[in-house]
């Protein structure tokens, strides 16, 4: 009971600072842009109308239980699914079901969830109705999943993910859907497809403007990394462990896209700024496979899909003489990131302090990040399970969860100096303070360890520009962790990976 009370406080506090950003918005700058009548970017021929601006409630709602409904009975009738056949055992006092901590597959906890969630969000975006009431109808959308249409318990980081996460992704796709109509209408669907039940219903196009990608680019790469592992005071590994793995060639692919201008932003309208990297990596396995269901396919391939990404809830451009030539945000951030690797695992959803700040010399700009905030729930590998090296109890399903739920502070810094003709400098550092707290502990396995994992992650690389749209790089990543657990040694990590590759730079 006290976690899912300290869960709905965690929840309505987040609420709180939706709700507040939307009540200011009247009052913000003539540099904000808000979702109103004013903003309209709708067609006024074919079957679509002009946007009325009107709240529809029915389509939002209807867009979540019809979504639930479909997915429940895909998983119940089509699939199979053992956790999907529900019935009155669940239903009967349901709200009386104790909230815990699942062991689901990372990919379907930290990426899948939040999209599901993202996408009760834009329904209701696109019915016209605001932050928080699009909030409300996600989390009631996530409850009604959570208790309704699975058997397993609750998940306490379902319900997070699916909400907050949600939040943060459903805003992001709901706007560069939009965007994406300047392209192509089927590709506005793809991004956001609850568009189909929304203008379907409404015959209107969701409110929002266009035109507000500030850099759009595509970077292709090649290279190799060598990872590295100790385990530190270990009776039956001789006290000092070793082992070093290599992967000796991937390709990758990332897009990177920043909304409005990070510099000189001033917005009460949560997500009217933000940046996304999205992209993943492929190569040869270095035949030290992780634990997972496809253990001869993950010896065999080296993987690697990452999310990053924050958002300006609100934020605020100091002016004056102690700002000459320097465009500067501050303000509130969300922070949501997902690295999934063969070697490791690391997330992270938090709300936090962001300053950023462009200083313009004569032929160069040199722009610089720091954004402190708190991780309220993340994910960092769990070696012994990761990579095999102790025997575990597992539950009758054989599952075990390979990965720590995690809480703490986390920085982020960023640094590029970039030339009037486009080559840069470019620098970026993630750090972590992740506690494995007691609660999300697994009982029926062996192992299982509380403690703190310090993770920082650091690239550096050099830019040249070779036409107007075209620039060459080489980039060095540089991955570490120390952890420190209570009932088993303690961990040493890194990960070093170069590459050199080719951006085309879209805008």
């Amino acid at each position: 009971m006290k976690k899912i009370i300290s869960f709905f406080l965690c929840l309505a506090c987040f609420s709180n600072i939706l709700l507040s950003a939307q009540s200011v918005g009247t009052e913000s700058s003539n540099n904000d842009v808000t979702f109103s009548t004013q903003s309209v970017n709708s067609e006024s021929s074919g079957w679509l109308h002009e946007n009325d601006g009107k709240k529809h409630w029915f389509t939002a709602v209807g867009g979540m239980l019809f979504f639930n409904l479909g997915l429940s009975s895909y998983n119940r009738w089509v699939l199979g699914s053992g956790w999907a056949q529900t019935g009155w055992d669940e239903w009967d006092h349901f709200w009386e079901r104790e909230m815990k901590y699942d062991r689901d597959w990372y990919w379907t906890n930290f990426v899948l969830h939040p999209y599901q969630g993202s996408l009760y969000y834009m329904a209701s975006r696109g019915s016209n109705l605001n932050f928080a009431e699009s909030f409300a109808v996600t989390l009631l959308g996530s409850s009604i999943w959570e208790y309704l249409c699975e058997t397993n318990a609750p998940s306490t980081n379902d319900m997070f993910y699916t909400t907050v996460g949600a939040f943060a992704v459903g805003e992001m796709l709901y706007r560069l859907s939009l965007e994406a109509d300047e392209v192509s209408s089927l590709l506005g669907f793809a991004i956001n497809p609850m568009r189909l039940w929304t203008q379907g219903w409404t015959r209107q196009k969701p409110l929002g403007s266009t035109g507000n990608i500030h850099e759009l680019s595509v970077k292709f790469g090649v290279g190799s990394a060598r990872t590295h592992t100790e385990i530190i005071n270990a009776p039956y590994f001789d006290n000092r462990y070793k082992q070093t793995e290599v992967y000796p060639v991937y390709g990758s692919v990332m897009l990177s896209v920043v909304y409005n201008d990070p510099y000189g932003h001033d917005s009460n309208t949560p997500y009217e700024q933000f940046e996304l990297d999205f992209g993943g990596f492929a190569g040869v396995g270095s035949g030290q496979g992780a634990a997972c269901a496809y253990e001869d396919f993950d010896e065999k391939v080296m993987y690697d899909i990452r999310i990053n990404s924050n958002g300006m809830l609100f934020a605020r451009s100091p002016k004056g003489s102690l700002f000459k030539n320097t465009d500067t945000t501050i303000g509130l951030a969300l922070e949501y990131n997902f690295d999934w690797h063969q070697f490791y695992e690391l997330s992270s959803l938090g709300p936090g302090l962001a300053i950023k700040q462009r200083i313009r010399f004569d032929s160069a700009n040199l722009e610089w990040q720091l954004h402190g905030a708190w991780n309220t729930l993340g994910t960092t590998d769990y070696y012994y399970y990761h990579r095999k090296k102790i025997s575990v109890l597992t539950d009758d399903d054989g599952v075990v969860r390979n990965y720590n739920i995690t809480t703490g502070p986390m920085a982020v810094l960023k640094a590029r100096y970039i030339t009037s003709g486009g080559s840069s400098f470019n620098f970026s550092f993630m750090g972590f303070g992740m506690y494995d707290f007691y609660d999300q502990l697994q009982d029926d396995v062996t192992g299982s360890s509380a403690g703190w994992e310090w993770i920082g992650r650091a690239d550096a690389g050099l830019e040249l520009a070779v036409s107007k749209k075209v620039r060459l790089g080489i980039n060095d990543e540089f991955y570490v962790k120390r952890a420190f657990y209570k009932k088993v040694p303690d961990v040493f990590q890194y990960v070093n990976s170069g590459s050199i590759y080719a951006r085309l730079q879209l805008k």
